[in-house]
């Protein structure tokens, strides 16, 4: 028998991780489905579910972008916060009194279209400071976030803006044909467009060379801090999407919404086996992880008895998990494909 078929690590890490991946949401649908199936086996939980981690499924898209490149935005939830936050107090600016549902719409569009843009001036400041200023990832995004989330407390004033316009929820509240909600529909749109930029677009190989390697990178002519500028501009304009979904699902908004997302969405990366160190991540993985994050955190709230107080203990403890097995696994991969030279014999006296 083959002996590395012993060594769990290496085959788990020679195997398809989508396979993997998939395996793990087939198998916690079924733990969940077991324990309680006259809960989660209903349609009504299932739509609950796919209207639910669109929110984080997106930052989580984002997240994946940066640490690609090597970095790291820990900015994410409060620039969907400032997003949110502006975009709506400028849909309760624009909206007329009564208007027609055209007008309705168009002052919605545009209201998405300022959200978009508030967040790509976010993550450009972002990258400004990464790739001018020289200061590390986790740093200027750190930084950045507390900036941001003070300019979104002191805009409201530490209050929520309230009064939204219905179109806002009805159009992100609704479900096709019964069976899948506007949310999911936009975060298959956002999976569409990243993973065609990543595998389609010379952009996409420039931030994999640019996380493997930046020095190489360098020397290979890539404009490295244009890439940047690329990479926190993009991830700046998803989590403005998600500031829109959260706005919409509690038709308000406040700079306290999806407080634990940043946390979701680093561990849904580290389950798709995005490497942290960059030059790795697949759209594919990101989708499967959120599903199977979704899954758990809906199984959690069948029972009453586990606090939410525990959520972030949890969470925290499964990537943690995630992050030494991905660790091993990489380490019997590359001891498997570059073992060790033996050493030459000693010389004879």
């Amino acid at each position: 028998m083959d002996r590395k078929l012993l060594n769990p690590a290496g085959f788990l890490q020679r195997s398809d991780e989508t396979v993997k991946l998939f395996i793990m949401l087939v198998l916690a649908y079924a733990a969940m489905a077991l324990l309680k199936p006259s809960i989660f086996v209903t349609k009504k939980y299932t739509l609950s579910m796919l209207y639910l981690f669109p929110e984080y499924g997106v930052l989580s898209l984002a997240m994946m972008l940066s640490m690609i490149s090597g970095g790291i935005d820990l900015s994410i939830v409060a620039v969907a916060d400032l997003t949110g936050i502006s975009g709506c107090m400028l849909l309760v600016a624009l909206m007329p009194e009564h208007p027609s549902v055209l007008v309705a719409l168009g002052v919605l569009v545009l209201v998405i279209v300022f959200a978009l843009l508030i967040g790509l001036s976010c993550g450009a400041c972002s990258a400004f400071l990464i790739s001018k200023i020289g200061i590390p990832p986790m740093l200027a995004t750190l930084g950045s976030a507390d900036v941001i989330l003070g300019l979104a407390i002191a805009v409201t004033k530490g209050s929520s803006v309230k009064g939204l316009p219905s179109i806002l929820s009805d159009v992100f509240n609704k479900t096709l044909l019964g069976i899948l909600p506007v949310t999911t529909v936009v975060f298959i749109i956002c999976s569409l467009i990243v993973s065609y930029i990543l595998v389609k677009t010379a952009y996409g190989y420039k931030v994999r060379m640019l996380g493997s390697n930046a020095t190489a990178a360098r020397y290979a002519g890539i404009d490295t801090d244009r890439v940047i500028f690329q990479t926190y501009m993009m991830s700046g304009m998803l989590a403005a999407v998600s500031g829109i979904l959260m706005c919409a699902r509690f038709n308000s908004a406040r700079s306290d919404f999806g407080t634990s997302y940043t946390l979701q969405a680093i561990l849904v990366c580290v389950l798709a086996n995005v490497n942290p160190q960059g030059g790795y991540g697949k759209t594919r993985g990101i989708i499967l992880s959120a599903l199977i994050l979704q899954i758990l955190s809906s199984g959690f709230n069948m029972f009453p008895g586990i606090s939410n107080f525990f959520r972030n203990l949890i969470w925290g403890a499964v990537l943690l998990l995630a992050i030494i097995f991905n660790h091993i696994s990489r380490l019997a991969y590359f001891q498997e494909k570059f073992p060790p030279k033996p050493r030459p014999p000693a010389p004879r006296a």
